[in-house]
């Protein structure tokens, strides 16, 4: 069958911008309590939105500590990553054409998430945009939302990111799991992900795949 709908996720997939949000936590941290994070304090909440990594980390200050964080993580995007990876207006160009429809799911706040599409001009690219949860991970439901919105049975999509999360999250959701390790924050190069359908190392073989080898795409779960 061949797909109706690509679904991305956006940091570290669509930009570079992993280390936006990294910093704005850390400076964050720091304006509130004089003491800088170090990367393990803040990355091992990432996964939940914004509003939850920063109640994690400072739990009970969440109307002065988020204004600050947004206002940071702005002026650092406009600073650090002003565009998308090079490519990405290729990829999305190519499914505009192909007719592919496309979404954005991404663990981040609205209104992060809505600074970032901004920032890097992804919001034409897309129709859709599913953001996170401050208490738990779970971009599976996030994916089944977006195909209930669509009206478009899971084996008609896939979905895109750079973490062995990703890959885990689109197979329970039905997804054909695909893995984008062409950033150097991508962590799907450290280990084997028996689950992924395909995983690329730059944007242009995925171009290459979506143009020559996605009609049709064959059912690999058997082999799974």
């Amino acid at each position: 069958m061949s797909l109706r709908g690509i679904l991305f996720d956006l940091d570290g997939t669509l930009a570079n911008s992993l280390p936006v949000c990294l910093r704005a936590c850390q400076l964050t941290v720091e304006h509130f309590t004089g003491r800088f994070p170090g990367e393990l304090e803040v990355t091992k909440f990432f996964g939940l939105s914004d509003e939850g990594v920063l109640e994690n980390i400072l739990p009970g200050r969440l109307a002065e500590t988020l204004p600050y964080y947004l206002d940071v993580f702005e002026h650092l995007h406009l600073q650090e990553c002003k565009e998308p990876f090079p490519g990405v207006e290729k990829l999305f160009d190519v499914l505009q054409v192909k007719g592919i429809r496309t979404a954005i799911v991404t663990a981040k706040g609205q209104k992060s998430a809505a600074i970032s599409l901004r920032i890097l001009g992804l919001s034409h690219w897309v129709d859709t945009v599913e953001t996170g949860f401050p208490d738990r991970r779970d971009k599976p439901r996030s994916i089944r939302n977006v195909l209930e919105r669509w009206g478009m049975r899971p084996e008609q999509a896939a979905y895109i990111g750079d973490t062995p999360y990703d890959i885990k999250a689109s197979f329970e959701a039905g997804l054909l799991p695909i893995g984008a390790a062409w950033a150097k924050t991508s962590t799907l190069k450290l280990e084997a992900h028996p689950q992924a359908y395909k995983i690329f190392n730059d944007i242009d073989s995925l171009i290459h795949w979506i143009e020559v080898d996605v009609f049709p795409v064959l059912d690999y779960r058997s082999a799974c």
